[in-house]
């Protein structure tokens, strides 16, 4: 019985060498790839997607778990020029990878998202990060599919753990480079670390994360993340520059949402208007000392050849498909701006394709614009709604200096539907009035509006820093706008020496100007003529014309009387100064009553 046991033990033994002889037999003749190469193949035959090949493998001696292998195609899935990988053995259990060690270049993977639509064969980053734990590659272009189509990252170096560890990576993509030094946990589910963004536009890198950004000017960008699966964290570091202003401040994305949902919180301490205004499609100058990308030089060579003042600046609402959220901007200072504002906050609420604008505010050196704003861009086309306040604002700061001094308030409540904002102008209705008690009128504006030739000569000789004007009493300016022709409803200046009446239409469809300005003198004076100054043109060339039909009449009338007498030729172009004051009071409680809400 004993001698039985033995030499079944024996046998066994026997059994168990000969197995390892043999294992060790094909693994050595795995490390010659005129028998790894047949072999690989047939592996990948059986397991692997359909077509799925290898030009050469073998495995490295004397580390014979490492394979080594090149030309590598798992089609529309993974290819690859050269690819070393060191295998584990106890990858079936949990938390361990199949592949230890993955090198690779010259090639491209593919990520597609866990949907219903995709294969069983589509893979995850999170199915990859079970198979492979640390990588090392080069020159791989990562393919990231979903319902939205395909996004391309290219990766130029890569190294570190998809399981658990630190993670280096540098990419480019979009017209950006990025760079990310940081480390990753939960089999590749949770990434933080450092990274930097740098680019042309900060809408097409948001493209690469399946979000929506509005166009920015070119960009460097420095964050830290922390990205989970359910949560996806960013603060922006106070180094980030976009264009030639500053940013900070924290992002958080919840990308669990069927869209995306973003809470921004964000300021800059200087900010160039110019990098703002191309947010919103404003081609606003660029100087040459400023940095520009290709969508703010494109936008301002089309204005430039444009003859309209208002730009033709087009809303992209299908971005707002990508993203919901809440953002809050604050410029602590501004620099460059068209009407000298000195500080700026916004805050944005964004549902689907509707946009809500619960502040908009504008500081100036003194006083402040305050605004609400609604974009409904669910429908076709887009319908804009705004009304606000303008609370002690210096008139230099509206662009009406030199002519008027002083500050002024005022109100609007307006409407336009339009997708652009040309197209908005031409559509746009509503209330929009100005008024001031502190205001001072040029005096040589005052006068030239009367066609007083006599007191204007005596002015025209005055420095721009010993400049003549006259207080006004009161200042006020209404307009009703329909079908985007705005009405003055008029606009009047009143002063000691005369009333100053501006008349018209002011038509934005075609930005075509058709305005009467009138002064009406309360003292006499040699020298005036009759009739009114008309202003034509349009908002981006206006054109002023003096001589009316009821000044070349006076002319008339002139040289009739003078071939009587030399001395009656200057009767007609005496002014008794006979107006009276305005009713500034009524004005006054007419203008801040005026901008209603449009119907």
């Amino acid at each position: 019985m004993q001698a039985t046991v033995i030499r079944t033990f024996k046998i066994i033994l026997m059994v168990i060498a000969a197995l390892l002889v043999i294992a060790v037999l094909f693994l050595l003749a795995m490390t010659q790839p005129r028998f790894g190469t047949p072999m690989a193949n047939w592996a990948l035959g059986q397991w692997g997607p359909e077509g799925s090949s290898v030009g050469q493998a073998h495995a490295k001696f004397p580390a014979i778990t490492t394979v080594v292998a090149d030309e590598v195609s798992l089609p529309d899935r993974l290819q690859v020029a050269e690819l070393e990988m060191r295998t584990n053995p106890l990858g079936f259990l949990p938390f361990i990878s199949w592949v230890s060690r993955l090198k690779a270049n010259d090639g491209y993977v593919r990520f597609a998202s866990d949907s219903e639509d995709n294969g069983k064969d589509d893979k995850s980053l999170n199915d990859y990060s079970r198979i492979v734990d640390e990588i090392n590659v080069a020159d791989i272009e990562v393919r990231i599919e979903d319902a939205d189509g395909r996004r391309t990252i290219y990766v130029r170096d890569g190294a570190g753990s998809l399981r658990s560890g630190t993670l280096s990576v540098y990419a480019t993509g979009a017209n950006s480079t990025l760079e990310f030094e940081g480390g990753t946990k939960q089999a590749a589910s949770h990434i933080d670390g450092r990274l930097k963004m740098t680019g042309e536009n900060f809408a097409d890198l948001a493209s690469l994360a399946g979000l929506a950004a509005p166009d920015t000017p070119p960009f460097d960008i420095v964050m830290m993340v922390d990205v989970g699966e359910k949560s996806w964290a960013f603060e922006i570091l106070p180094e980030t520059r976009i264009g030639d202003s500053d940013l900070s401040g924290k992002v958080d994305v919840d990308p669990a949402r069927d869209t995306p949902f973003i809470r921004a919180d964000l300021t800059s301490q200087t900010l160039d208007a110019d990098d703002l205004g191309i947010v919103f499609g404003i081609p606003i100058g660029v100087g040459e000392a400023e940095t520009s990308g290709p969508v703010q030089q494109k936008a301002r060579a089309a204005y430039e050849r444009s003859d309209r003042l208002i730009p033709n600046g087009v809303i992209d609402f299908s971005r707002l498909d990508a993203v919901d959220g809440t953002i809050k901007y604050t410029a602590e200072s501004v620099t460059d701006s068209v009407f000298d504002v000195r500080g700026l906050k916004m805050d944005f609420d964004i549902d689907g394709r509707v946009v809500r604008a619960p502040l908009l505010q504008m500081s100036f050196v003194e006083g402040v614009l305050t605004a609400y704003a609604t974009l409904d861009g669910s429908q076709s086309p887009a319908f804009t709604t705004a009304q606000g306040t303008l609370d002690g604002v210096p008139f230099d700061n509206l662009s009406l200096s030199p002519y008027l001094r002083g500050t002024a308030d005022g109100k609007f409540n307006i409407s336009a539907p339009g997708n652009g904002f040309q197209q908005a102008a031409a559509g746009l209705e509503g209330n929009v009035a100005l008024w001031s008690r502190d205001a001072d009128i040029l005096a040589l504006a005052a006068e030239g509006a009367a066609l007083d030739i006599g007191e204007a000569i005596t002015l025209l000789g005055e420095s721009a820093d010993n400049r003549t004007y006259a207080n006004a009493r009161c200042a006020a300016v209404a307009i009703d706008f329909t079908g985007g022709i705005g009405t003055l409803d008029p606009a009047v200046v009143d002063t000691d020496d005369s009333v100053v009446v501006l008349r018209g239409d002011i038509n934005l469809g075609d930005e075509t100007l058709k305005l009467s300005l009138r002064s009406d003198a309360k003292d006499a004076s040699l020298g005036t003529l009759i009739g009114d100054v008309s202003i034509g043109g349009t908002l981006r060339n206006p054109q002023i014309q003096p001589i009316s039909a009821s000044t070349l009449a006076q002319f008339g009338i002139a040289a009739v009387l003078g071939s009587l007498s030399g001395g009656l030729a200057a009767l007609p172009f005496i002014e008794p100064g006979m107006a009276s004051d305005a009713p500034c009071g009524a004005l006054l409680a007419e203008a801040e009553a005026s901008a209603q809400a449009p119907q």
